[in-house]
């Protein structure tokens, strides 16, 4: 070679340049793919946590101040004797206790109820301190709290199971030992409360049951 040292140019051809361009082509996008796909599930968990969250939070306040409701019944304006229990298909009205540390304790009346809230429904809760008196609707004191417990409601109901006076007769021991209805007007309080709650957009809650520990009011 003419006593001269031929050298030489290595490097990559087209071909391969194209091949090694597909292919970290294609590794982006399985990696972005699997972001995503980690993202959204990320997300779904947040969402279902908040969900169950919300969920026990909802419930534990429903279950604990239900159960211990207290069986009272007070005088209304025309001197009568009336329940202080009063439960619709949409609205739930009754007397518990709250701690001493919270307002000093005491009775108070706790009316859970729909109202319409931003285009949608909400489920509130209404804390007046309790008055039996046959005067009490005509000073009747402001909440301590109206707030709202469950918001973006689709669907929410309440029914009571226990048994039904006919002709103010309580059925025999023996005999119907009760039914689901919507509405409880009874001296006798329900043996269970049940509190169905479906949001916008989710599943239906799972159906809350409620046994109150005390039944005979007084």
């Amino acid at each position: 070679m003419n006593g001269r040292t031929q050298r030489y140019q290595y490097g990559f051809t087209l071909i391969e340049v194209l091949l090694a361009t597909t292919l970290l082509g294609i590794m982006m996008l399985l990696l972005t793919g699997s972001l995503r796909i980690g993202a959204d599930s990320w997300e779904a968990g947040e969402e279902r946590m908040a969900k169950a969250s919300r969920l026990f939070i909802v419930e534990s306040f429903l279950r604990r101040h239900i159960a211990s409701l207290v069986p009272v019944s007070g005088v209304n304006s025309n001197g009568e004797m009336e329940p202080s229990f009063r439960g619709t298909s949409s609205s739930l009205s009754y007397v518990a206790p709250l701690p001493d540390q919270l307002e000093g304790g005491g009775l108070y009346r706790f009316d859970l109820y729909l109202k319409d809230q931003d285009e949608t429904k909400a489920l509130r809760v209404s804390i007046v301190p309790y008055q039996s008196s046959p005067d009490a609707h005509k000073s009747q004191p402001k909440p301590i709290d109206d707030i709202a417990i469950v918001e973006q409601v689709k669907d929410f109901r309440f029914a009571y199971y226990g048994p039904i006076m006919e002709n103010g007769v309580l059925p025999s021991p023996g005999g119907q030992a009760g039914k689901w209805v919507n509405e409880w007007r009874e001296y006798q309080l329900p043996t269970l409360i049940r509190i169905d709650i479906e949001r916008e957009g989710e599943t239906p809650w799972p159906s809350l049951v409620i046994a109150p520990k005390t039944l005979m009011l007084r």
